[in-house]
């Protein structure tokens, strides 16, 4: 597999049932969403300022269909398009976001929760 950027659902899904470290990148967003993280994460990804300039974009997008996304959720989704970097997720959110606005974003849902 590519290298990738874990989201928070999958990371909280990885230390809590498998108590092992994430392979791949974490964002100091999800270590501030769920704390254990930190200890749990081989490499923590910091956003750069088109990381936030990029959500906003896409915020904006997003909101003109209707269907505006978290403000964490887009800046992570920011940090794994900027850098290449596939998308690990639970929430059926940034599937939303790749249809309707980035369709090039490299995503892996894996089962779905309901936001």
């Amino acid at each position: 597999m590519e290298e990738a950027l874990y989201d928070t659902s999958i990371v909280i899904e990885i230390v809590t049932k498998n108590r092992q470290r994430v392979r791949g990148y974490v964002s100091i967003l999800t270590v501030i969403e769920y704390p254990p993280a930190l200890s749990y994460a081989s490499k923590i990804l910091y956003p750069e300022k088109k990381d936030y300039h990029l959500a906003i974009k896409w915020q904006i997008l997003m909101r003109r269909k209707g269907n505006p996304i978290p403000a964490v959720d887009l800046i992570i989704a920011a940090q794994a398009y900027n850098r290449g970097l596939t998308l690990v997720t639970h929430d059926k959110h940034f599937e939303t976001l790749k249809r309707e606005a980035v369709p090039d974003l490299k995503l892996i849902l894996e089962g779905e929760q309901e936001q």
